[in-house]
């Protein structure tokens, strides 16, 4: 479990370091073209989950930690599928494995705990 609490975690860092720098970098590339900024709602909230995601990985003991990380790991499977539907961003089936990777962490944690 504990090199599954790492894999996740890294990925999980890494996700974030480059939605950070994505979303900096593709607004100005924006702007330059004239169109209008995007929403920062578009960028914390995300960011937001996945730092709750990270939470539980580090402290697995507590479990409405788990369970509240629970709540935006399924936020942001359905935030994934609205765009993979909406905008075809098929680089979100990634994160949509690593969002059941993390399940499979979490179910895994509950059932030590219980």
């Amino acid at each position: 479990m504990t090199t599954l609490r790492w894999l996740l975690g890294s990925v999980i860092a890494l996700i974030g370091v480059g939605t950070m720098a994505l979303f900096v970098l593709g607004d100005g590339f924006r702007r330059s073209f004239g169109a209008s900024a995007n929403s920062l709602l578009m960028l914390l909230l995300p960011l937001a989950g996945g730092g709750l995601l990270l939470a539980a990985l580090i402290a697995p003991g507590h479990r409405w930690l788990l369970h509240l990380a629970a709540v935006a790991a399924v936020a942001l499977a359905g935030g994934c599928l609205w765009q993979i539907f909406s905008e075809a961003a098929t680089v979100l089936w990634l994160v949509l494995a690593l969002l059941a990777l993390w399940f499979v962490f979490y179910s895994m944690a509950l059932r030590v705990q219980g």
